[in-house]
């Protein structure tokens, strides 16, 4: 999904109303599915104790509040990115190991929520006909991809993403944490980056969310009995 600056420009100069429609709705589906992700850290936070997100903002739409300029650059360019994090403050929860798993957890519930209801109206798309349904479909793939991708990938067990912390919680009690201090962590994270950007795992990674968009999108279509399958 997402392209390097050569082939946007390649693509540019072949058919630019094209492309900038096409960077249009990228832009649009990945703010919706960063901004809303963080927003359910911030709300699940909030409901269990920790006003801390809220006294900072964090409930609310406004891209400005999660948005961080250099990982939306590098999303969009290399694939992989990062928003600004939701400050919590554990010690205002109603039961520490438990909220922490539900608060790290939001954030890929409310991905998974977006993936699956972009993809019944990707597919109930098909029902349709015209321009407008075209474009629709175009966006609501772009949305769906985005959402199943950033499941799947906060998911992995490593700092600081939410896999982390949730293995963390549920078989180490958010012993590691303590353990492992600023140094370690930083390390962790520069080679986690690093294997990122390699694309040693990009295969495996689009074989994982092909899976899921397939299946998926395949239910739906059997649910609204459309008779083909998607492949």
């Amino acid at each position: 999904m997402f392209r390097d600056i050569g082939s946007w420009i390649r693509s540019f100069q072949q058919d630019p109303l094209r492309t900038l429609t096409e960077i249009a709705f990228m832009i649009a589906a990945l703010l919706l599915s960063l901004i809303l992700h963080e927003m359910g850290h911030a709300v699940a936070a909030l409901k269990c104790g920790d006003p801390t997100a809220k006294w900072m903002g964090r409930i609310t739409l406004d891209p400005r509040k999660h948005l961080d300029p250099i990982g939306m650059v590098c999303m969009f360019f290399l694939g992989i990115g990062w928003a600004k994090p939701v400050p919590i403050n554990p010690n205002n929860f109603k039961n520490r190991n438990r909220d922490m798993i539900l608060v790290s957890f939001a954030g890929i519930f409310v991905n998974l929520i977006l993936f699956l209801i972009s993809t019944f109206l990707y597919v109930l798309c098909y029902r349709g006909n015209g321009t407008v349904i075209i474009y629709l479909q175009e966006f609501l793939m772009i949305l769906l991809s985005y959402n199943i991708s950033l499941a799947v990938f906060n998911l992995v067990p490593v700092p600081p993403l939410d896999g982390y912390r949730i293995v963390n919680q549920v078989f180490f009690k958010g012993s590691l944490d303590r353990n492992m201090n600023a140094q370690t962590m930083q390390i962790i994270h520069f080679a986690f980056l690093f294997v990122c950007l390699s694309g040693i795992l990009s295969n495996s990674f689009h074989k994982i969310c092909n899976f899921f968009m397939l299946n998926t999108a395949n239910l739906f279509a059997n649910i609204l009995n459309l008779g083909f399958k998607f492949v």
